[in-house]
Order: C-alpha cells, then structure tokens, then sequence
C-alpha cells in the first residue's frame, strides 16, 4: 500500500494500517479520528467548558458559586460581541494560569476573594446558585 507508512508516521501510533484491506479504509479511519479530536477540542473551548479559574478556586466544576458564573456567561456574556470577545479571551488565557498557578495558594486566594464577590453581586442580580448544564 504505497503512501500509508508516511501518513502513519505523521499522526502517530494508536490505528494499526495492517488492520485495513484498502489505503483508502485507513486513510478515512485518520479522518474520522482526527475530525473527533477537533470536535473534542472545539467542544473544550466552547461553552461545555471553562471557568478554569472558578473551577481551580472552588474544586469543581458542579458547584453553586461555578453554576452562577456559567449562567452569567450564557445568559449575559454571551449575548454581546465584546462578551464573546472576552469569553474567548478568557478561554485562551485562564487555562494557561492556571496551569502555572493553579496550586499555589496565593493565586486561589487572590482569585477567591474577587470571584466570592462577583458571585454574591451577580446573585443579588438574580443569577441562581442551582445546579446548571450548559
């Protein structure tokens, strides 16, 4: 099967070319896996996730003080251009910090303080505490 070595060798083990009769059939299967990946990946970036610092500050992404904050975003954020701008920001930067600062406990502090008040302004805005799916 000409041209499969080279293709292999490029996306990197974890599909077998031996496994298919046609270069075709092993092509389409590197296709279909990394068009998965990016819809995983698309799917990271967007709203099914985020709040990386909230996340990091209050230990879990299923918790009251996170589920106001994703409503907030959806709800508000969401609905302008510079919201969506900032989400987007957001989603490129806090990932990053909290990879580099997520255990120091100066950071979780620091954030702590600003995201408890945030929370409580946006409750007394009406942004519920109950659980929440995006």
């Amino acid at each position: 099967m000409p041209g499969w070595r080279e293709d292999y060798e490029v996306n990197g083990p974890g599909v077998n070319p031996h496994d298919y009769q046609y270069e075709d059939d092993f092509m389409d299967s590197l296709r279909n896996n990394q068009r998965r990946m990016e819809e995983e990946e698309r799917r990271r970036n967007n709203n099914s996730g985020g709040c990386y610092i909230a996340t990091c500050v209050y230990g879990s992404y299923d918790c009251p003080p996170v589920w106001t904050l994703r409503r907030f975003r959806d709800e508000c954020l969401q609905q302008s251009a510079a919201g969506r701008a900032f989400i987007k920001a957001y989603y490129f930067i806090s990932p990053k910090l909290v990879k580099a600062f997520g255990n120091a406990g100066w950071f979780r502090r620091f954030w702590r303080k600003r995201l408890d008040r945030m929370v409580g302004n946006l409750q007394e805005k009406g942004f519920r505490d109950t659980p929440y799916e995006d």
